[in-house]
């Protein structure tokens, strides 16, 4: 039961960082290829220009994926506020002096909502990237995808 909850707790986590990845994409474009700050990690999607690279974007193509995640700034970021502040209050009810079953289950119910706000933003978002992007360089982001799923999944095994 434990490990079933950490292997969801840990899927959690990574969507969470792809949904982070897909809203800041454009901070990592301006600041030479890093998030910084609380969005840094070590994932290798977080360097945007390697990725870029890695798909051979033109300057276009560049310069309207940049519009796209900077469009998409906006959106993310009160929901993003709005998830911390729900993960901070099930914190403080998680580690309350009482325990309110009923609380921390509406609590987790809104953070699960928020993160399907989040994962449809990262959705459409991602769509909107995919469109300009040419018939080679999808079949070149479905691979990158692929490596780094197999990544994320042979790094979030548990180990006994």
């Amino acid at each position: 039961m434990m490990l079933e909850k950490r292997k969801n707790m840990g899927k959690i986590v990574v969507l969470f960082c792809i949904a982070a990845l897909t809203a800041f994409a454009s901070i990592a474009q301006a600041d030479d290829g890093g998030l910084g700050g609380e969005h840094c990690g070590k994932h290798p999607c977080h360097n945007f220009k390697k990725f870029g690279k890695k798909l051979g974007l033109t300057d276009a193509q560049k310069t309207q994926a940049k519009a796209i995640f900077q469009g998409n700034k906006d959106v993310v970021k009160p929901i993003i506020t709005s998830l911390r502040t729900e993960q901070k209050m099930l914190q403080s009810l998680i580690h309350a002096d009482t325990i309110d079953e009923a609380a921390i289950r509406a609590e987790t119910a809104k953070i699960a909502g928020i993160q399907a706000d989040l994962n449809v933003n990262r959705a459409k978002t991602g769509a909107q990237f995919r469109a300009i992007l040419t018939p080679s360089q999808l079949v070149t982001l479905k691979t990158l995808h692929e490596k780094n799923h197999k990544k994320d999944t042979a790094t979030s095994a548990p180990t006994e």
